[in-house]
């Protein structure tokens, strides 16, 4: 199993392909908020007909380890920026989706010289543009600062989850769709009935540490000095990162391209036309 001591926690990574490298930064916030393994992303095999696909799973998520420290956006781009030095590459191609679109922008605002391009799939520069969310995520995860991991996951009991919910409450548009939920749902609940209560708490306690990296962390302000050429694609019906984010990506990141699929949800890769567009940028800039 390809690891390594990667930035002060055990890195779990895989690589596929030859040539140019590819970094892919999954979405999702760790422990057992939205899956407990990172999924590798469909294009990946396509790919890697023509560059070195990179998939990781991030700090306190999946199969890496789950530090109690190093849990700021900067770090979570320095993450990638030792991984590339670890597989001997000082330039990649940076691709984040959804959660990890963030870590992409930190990337290319920290690290401008490492990054070749970057490519932002259904997210934002932010979590949230809502407060009451932020304010009950600042809670809880203060009960974790102050009062330990057991007492931030009995929480849940008297005050709720909290955090980004995968679909925000939109109703399912299909059967079909509401099916698939209803699937995902319940692997969830049968992996969570594997792992022992303890090993349950250590996971909330790393999503909500993953969350305090990004509650209250904005790139706007310096979305006009990221250098790397950037590519935006996004759904403008998203209901997890809302097209206004992607929106102020187009409109204030210097060097970029983009495309708004009309209509969509979250997850526009499963368009073609998505990752036809990704692929001829990224070839466009290697």
């Amino acid at each position: 199993m390809p690891t390594a001591n990667i930035n002060g926690f055990t890195m779990y990574y895989e690589t596929r392909g030859e040539g140019f490298p590819l970094v892919y930064v999954h979405g999702g916030f760790g422990g057992m908020g939205t899956g407990l393994q990172p999924e590798t992303p469909t294009w990946a095999e396509d790919f890697a007909k023509y560059f070195q696909i990179v998939t990781y799973d991030r700090r306190a998520a999946g199969r890496s380890s789950y530090p109690e420290e190093g849990f700021t956006m900067q770090n979570l781009a320095r993450d990638i920026r030792e991984l590339l030095r670890h597989l001997g590459y000082e330039r990649a191609h940076i691709w984040g989706t959804s959660a990890g679109g963030q870590i992409t922008l930190a990337f290319g605002l920290y690290y401008p010289e490492a990054a070749a391009s970057l490519v932002i799939t259904d997210s934002a520069p932010w979590l949230s543009l809502d407060e009451e969310l932020k304010n009950k995520l600042r809670e809880r995860i203060k009960v974790l600062n102050e009062k330990g991991a057991e007492a931030a996951y009995e929480a849940r009991a008297t005050g709720g989850t909290v955090g980004l919910n995968l679909f925000v409450g939109r109703p399912a548009g299909t059967e079909e769709e509401e099916r698939q939920r209803e699937a995902v749902m319940e692997r969830t609940r049968a992996q969570l009935r594997t792992i022992p209560r303890e090993e349950r708490i250590a996971k909330y306690a790393g999503e909500l540490r993953n969350y305090s990296a990004y509650v209250d962390w904005d790139a706007t302000p310096r979305l006009q000095d990221i250098k790397p050429p950037t590519l935006v694609l996004y759904g403008t019906e998203d209901s997890v990162f809302p097209p206004q984010g992607s929106l102020d990506m187009t409109r204030l990141i210097p060097n970029v391209e983009y495309k708004a699929f009309q209509g969509a949800e979250h997850g526009v890769t499963r368009f073609p036309e998505a990752l036809e567009l990704a692929l001829s940028f990224l070839q466009q800039h290697t």
